[in-house]
């Protein structure tokens, strides 16, 4: 994870306007996740853990609007308009995979999150862009608070570590095999398209073909009964 994050970092900050719309597209993702953390809380039976999604649910709100600010700030460097406002996207995880399984899709998150951001902090203190350092240095720390007590209470639900490193594996290839789900309706939507295009191209000619050898006629054409 962290050798993947390392490696994309640099080309990620070197495309130009690429930052800004990754940026963003990282608020998004935060944004998605205080949505479910918000339903975390209200759907738990446990006091303690409603406190801890809740504080979470505010963490990530505070990243989705640090994320915004920042990419809205780089594309106006660049003169462009900013990419607008963040859309979430929930797919009701905490309902769909029960608490125990919601925290290990949660706790694999911010393990990911959290070597990811801090890969762009090495980056961006690399370039000289140490506003974007700071930020992500500043949200990496919270990912790392939020990888930890994601992890302590899910030994907790599950029974002790192991079981818990078992339900963070199952986690991992539930995400893989949803993430390559959502790779084939997007590419089965575009390969639809393609064919479409190819179909009215090819379909074109004939359909000019007939109206030269068979040309609509107009008024009435029926033969006069004696």
């Amino acid at each position: 994870m962290n050798a993947y994050a390392a490696l994309l970092a640099p080309i990620a900050w070197r495309v130009p306007g690429h930052a800004a719309r990754m940026l963003h597209g990282f608020a998004r993702a935060e944004q998605s996740s205080m949505i479910d953390l918000l339903a975390a809380a209200n759907l738990t039976t446990s006091p303690e853990r409603c406190a801890l999604y809740l504080r979470h649910a505010l963490d990530e709100g505070r990243h989705a609007s640090m994320f915004a600010h920042r990419s809205a700030e780089l594309r106006r460097a660049r003169g462009r308009p900013s990419l607008g406002p963040v859309t979430p996207d929930t797919e009701h995880l905490f309902e769909r995979l029960g608490e125990a399984r919601f925290l290990a899709f949660v706790h694999l998150g911010e393990a990911r999150g959290r070597a990811q951001f801090e890969a762009h902090v090495r980056t961006c203190s690399a370039r000289g862009d140490e506003r974007s350092a700071a930020l992500l240095e500043a949200i990496a720390a919270d990912e790392a608070r939020h990888e930890r007590y994601t992890g302590e209470l899910l030994a907790e639900l599950t029974g002790g570590a192991t079981a818990a490193r078992r339900a963070v594996r199952r986690a991992r290839m539930w995400e893989a095999w949803r993430q390559w789900r959502r790779a084939g309706r997007w590419i089965s939507a575009r390969v639809y398209a393609a064919l479409m295009l190819v179909l009215f191209i090819a379909v074109a000619p004939l359909s000019l073909l007939v109206r030269v050898v068979r040309p609509a006629r107009g008024g009435w054409t029926g033969e006069a009964r004696p």
